[in-house]
């Protein structure tokens, strides 16, 4: 592989499965500009996960789709990026489920209005997509057993979701997909 083609090394191990190697990001594919984010992870093997004060659960084989906000500095590089690396000590809910999972893709769209409950609620009502977790990811919002993590037997279809914003969203909001691992299209 040409690394000459790639801005920023993304290293993926250390707290986090020591099999998963290095992540090449291409500047040019994770704009820095606020927007809105969707991390599929593909989980191998049953695990029983503590997670922070949410509690202990069982993670099982499938993949686990988390719907993210990016509108910091650095926009959705920067926080995808932080989701990339290893960390000692884990800072949000996403941190500790890539313990035991493998990023395989990452769909997101630039906006300046945060979509993240919407995308959480657009997902909640798909039929292939359940809730494993309450208040994952969203612990922000006080009162709401609602989630930003849900689980599929397979991997999820970004063409279903591509369609579904298209549907349902503002003409300006255009999701993308970046494919972390080959073999996850």
């Amino acid at each position: 592989m040409d690394r000459s083609f790639f801005d920023e090394a993304v290293t993926a191990s250390g707290g986090l499965t020591p099999d998963r190697g290095t992540f090449w990001v291409r500047r040019v594919e994770l704009p820095e500009d606020k927007g809105t984010y969707i991390l599929v992870v593909s989980v191998a093997q049953m695990k029983k996960l503590e997670i922070g004060r949410l509690g202990t659960f069982d993670i099982i084989p499938g993949f686990y789709a988390y719907v993210g906000s990016a509108c910091g500095a650095g926009g959705i590089r920067a926080r995808v990026g932080h989701h990339l690396e290893s960390r000692a000590v884990p800072h949000w809910h996403i941190d500790y489920l890539l313990g035991c999972a493998v990023p395989v893709q990452v769909w997101f769209a630039i906006s300046d209005r945060k979509l993240e409950q919407d995308w959480a609620e657009l997902l909640e009502q798909a039929p292939f997509f359940r809730m494993p977790i309450p208040r994952f990811g969203s612990s922000d919002y006080r009162r709401s057993r609602t989630t930003h993590l849900f689980y599929a037997k397979r991997l999820p279809s970004f063409r279903w979701f591509e369609q579904q914003i298209k549907d349902g969203f503002e003409a300006a909001v255009r999701p993308q997909r970046l494919v972390l691992v080959s073999g996850h299209e």
